[in-house]
């Protein structure tokens, strides 16, 4: 039998119970008012110094993470995966990985220009190799990716030697290092941080990347239909970019500090990496995807020939379509 205080708890229960549904009712209705939040926009990226800035950016708010997120992936081959099976919207990509994704993938604009290689990727090789000729009958590591079996084809042109003159060893870049401290390999095909920490143990460089001079290009692609569902965020991204450059010129010391950790180098170990990339500013960005003749088409073209010639594509992509500059356009100055 209920006693008096429990009818008087039972009927508190009953009160509190019709606030809160009133309580959620409102809510719902307020919900129902209020404009959605913009859409999160996925950037996938992988290691390489000049992918950096876009986590400078990041650290120093110049990017909304609320509607921009960065996505790390341990591989660039991880990164090309999740923008195949639409689990991020945009990419850093070098150009050969873009070729790649374009022939099966037409709507993959480059929107930005992130860097050029110029002796950040590397083919290094134990002490006892004099030259890239010496690699012949050697086992060699490479990431199996575009750019890895892409700088490794044209080393071999140069050394004249072909695929079949070496033993090809696949290895993912978090095994690089490992494999050539455990003598797995004689030589491995790859880039920064690991080209800092392998020639500080006495690795010997064999070819590097000012060897083929603009043919490693980085850039940012977007698919097609996210440039206009995430239009706001993107221009935000653009913007974001030339503000951490524009602070890295100016406080190189400080940026350095911020993007070395993720590199797993030391500040000025990263500053020297900075060295072999060269990073275009916005008037050379526009120069290279705007007007009749867009430096990258022309620059996209020979790649992919070279890339065809080797039997790394399979047919010419539509260059014409790998452009859009719009986002760059819209973007203000720092």
């Amino acid at each position: 039998m209920l006693s008096a205080s429990s009818g008087k708890y039972s009927s508190f229960i009953m009160r509190r119970a019709g606030r809160t549904l009133r309580a959620l009712l409102a809510a719902l209705i307020v919900s129902g008012c209020t404009p959605e939040s913009p859409a999160l926009l996925r950037i996938g990226t992988s290691v390489w110094p000049g992918y950096e800035p876009l986590y400078l950016a990041r650290d120093l708010n110049y990017l909304d993470s609320g509607v921009v997120r960065l996505v790390e992936y341990p591989s660039a081959s991880e990164v090309m995966r999740s923008f195949r099976n639409g689990a991020i919207e945009a990419a850093t990509l070098t150009l050969d990985e873009a070729l790649l994704l374009l022939q099966n993938y037409a709507d993959i604009p480059v929107i930005l220009v992130l860097d050029v290689s110029h002796g950040a990727d590397v083919i290094l090789g134990k002490p006892y190799l004099k030259n890239i000729q010496e690699i012949a009958g050697r086992r060699v590591g490479v990431e199996n990716t575009a750019l890895g079996a892409f700088v490794l084809s044209r080393a071999l042109q140069q050394a004249k030697l072909s695929r079949g003159d070496i033993r090809v060893v696949s290895l993912p870049v978090s095994d690089h290092e490992r494999a050539y401290h455990e003598d797995a390999v004689d030589a491995v095909v790859t880039f920064e941080p690991v080209r800092t920490r392998l020639l500080k143990a006495g690795a010997r460089l064999l070819f590097d990347s000012t060897q083929i001079p603009g043919e490693i290009v980085d850039v940012l692609v977007v698919r097609r239909d996210a440039l206009d569902a995430h239009a706001s965020q993107i221009n935000n991204l653009v913007s974001a970019w030339f503000h951490a450059m524009a602070y890295l010129r100016t406080h190189p010391h400080d940026a350095a500090r911020r993007m070395a950790k993720r590199e797993g180098v030391s500040s000025a170990e990263f500053l020297d990496a900075l060295r072999g990339v060269r990073i275009p500013d916005q008037e050379e960005n526009r120069r290279l995807l705007t007007g009749n003749s867009p430096l990258l088409v022309e620059s996209a073209r020979k790649l992919a020939a070279s890339m065809i010639e080797q039997r790394l594509l399979q047919k010419e992509a539509d260059i014409s379509a790998l452009l859009d500059a719009r986002p760059l356009l819209a973007a203000g100055r720092p």
